[in-house]
């Protein structure tokens, strides 16, 4: 791989997929911008659909493989945006738990849409039996690091 006019990656494979992802991320967020959405948010938004009951922030978070704080900005916007709100914790009223609205269950299902049709233009030229090969691939290197022993 020489895309760049500075000689041969040491790397090629971390290379190509480093740069499919950046692709792939690009314009998946570009496809989410009519909706007002991002990744970030759509990631929130799919945690607490599919997780059917309030979450705290700190479990979002976990799953998300980010910080709390960002999550508090996250929640924060998407809240603003009428997205999610925020309940008490029946179990402890300190705590703070966060719940998709209707017009969030509306926009997840209709991001949902646009990523599936992005995807689908984004591999296009492969066909159905490559498809899954890269998927199984791309999962089975995603998942060598629990591999590892350190």
């Amino acid at each position: 791989m020489n895309n760049t006019g500075c000689g041969d990656h040491p790397c090629p494979v971390s290379a190509a997929l480093i740069e499919a992802a950046r692709t792939l991320e690009s314009r998946l967020e570009q496809a989410l911008a009519p909706l007002q959405l991002s990744l970030a948010k759509f990631g929130v938004l799919r945690c607490l659909v599919h997780e059917q009951r309030p979450l705290p922030l700190s479990a979002i978070a976990h799953r998300q493989k980010c910080v709390r704080s960002n999550m508090t900005q996250l929640a924060d916007r998407l809240e603003a945006d009428g997205l999610v709100r925020r309940v008490d914790d029946p179990q402890d009223r300190r705590a703070v738990l966060a719940e998709p609205t209707a017009a969030g269950r509306v926009a997840f299902a209709r991001a949902e849409d646009i990523l599936r049709a992005e995807e689908e233009r984004f591999l296009t030229s492969l066909a159905a039996p490559e498809r899954s090969l890269m998927t199984e691939l791309v999962t089975r290197f995603a998942g060598c690091d629990a591999t590892f022993t350190t």
